[in-house]
């Protein structure tokens, strides 16, 4: 059995079975399947089975022709599914099968198409912004006591990331269609609503290392779980609407950025060296009543180590 959809702008509009062939296709309505469109001739094309069980596609000598994909063909074999174009109106011919129905799987749920109002990319918005100004409100900085424009710069992170995330979605559904995904403004944004949030979980996780682990650990994580929560943002993007298996090719994406961030951080440390800037590893923190102080050191021996490092910045300068 054939099945023929008509699509229009991409979307299927009208779909017909036919349990026989030859079918033929065209604006006569002696034709098995009518098109209207003023570009079709009126016996356009027709659809047989070859004697080896494949399907054709014959052009009938149409004005403006029979194109499979790019291309105009007389004739076109094909088994599964062929996209096809008749003068302006496309045309999508699949075999089926009358098997027993057939169970699908996770993956071809995650696969579906479904239709999102923008109501679903307000919310994946907010949900978003919702995430970063948490991750801001995590960071000691925020509560510094000489930080007195704290709703202040809320209202202005949040103002600068709702464009951010706009410009940045915008450049990720591009590159995502230029690489062939059928991905929509939806898809990439409910995956920056849930994929953020690993900028914040980042950030609570090196808080409360401070707390729990000894000072060099403490710094790791500060210094690793945010570039690693971009490795995994990162990862899952490339992955959006990916068919077939995904596992390898986020390992291997995973690899790439996590490459990228390591030598832009070996830039950047190395740059620091070469201009004496000391290297900070501490932060100032208020104690909680249950975890403690964390790692701590008197305000007598930071200055020094403080003096130090500056001496030790003059003398690579000279």
């Amino acid at each position: 059995m054939l099945v023929i959809r008509v699509l229009r702008d991409g979307v299927v509009v009208r779909e017909e079975l036919f349990r026989s062939t030859p079918v033929s296709i065209g604006r006569s309505a002696s034709c098995h399947l009518v098109l209207t469109d003023p570009s079709v001739s009126r016996e356009h094309a027709r659809i047989d089975r070859d004697p080896d069980g494949s399907f054709v596609i014959v052009d009938g000598a149409g004005t403006n022709g029979l194109y499979a994909g790019p291309k105009r063909v007389a004739s076109e074999r094909f088994s599964g599914r062929l996209r096809a174009r008749l003068g302006l109106a496309e045309i999508e011919v699949e075999e089926v099968s009358t098997d027993a129905t057939q169970p699908i799987s996770l993956e071809d749920l995650h696969r579906l198409d479904q239709r999102r109002t923008p109501i679903t990319w307000a919310r994946y918005i907010l949900i978003t912004l919702a995430a970063l100004v948490l991750e801001t409100l995590l960071e000691p900085e925020f509560w510094s006591p000489w930080n007195s424009q704290r709703a202040v710069g809320v209202v202005w992170q949040s103002m600068t990331a709702l464009v951010a995330i706009l410009v940045f979605a915008s450049i990720l559904l591009g590159l995502l269609k230029a690489a062939g995904r059928k991905v929509r403004m939806a898809d990439v944004l409910h995956h920056f609503a849930v994929y953020t949030w690993l900028g914040p979980l980042a950030v609570a996780l090196a808080l409360l290392g401070y707390y729990l682990l000894g000072d060099g650990l403490s710094a790791a994580l500060r210094s690793w779980l945010p570039s690693l929560a971009a490795v995994a943002f990162l990862t899952q993007a490339a992955a959006i609407r990916r068919p077939g298996p995904n596992r390898a090719f986020r390992w291997r994406w995973a690899a790439a950025f996590l490459v990228v961030l390591l030598g832009i951080d070996f830039t950047r440390a190395y740059a620091a060296r070469k201009m004496g800037q000391p290297d900070v590893d501490h932060t100032m923190q208020a104690p909680l009543p249950v975890l403690g102080a964390g790692p701590e050191i008197s305000f007598e021996d930071y200055g020094a180590l403080v003096e130090a490092a500056g001496k030790r910045s003059e003398a690579q300068v000279r």
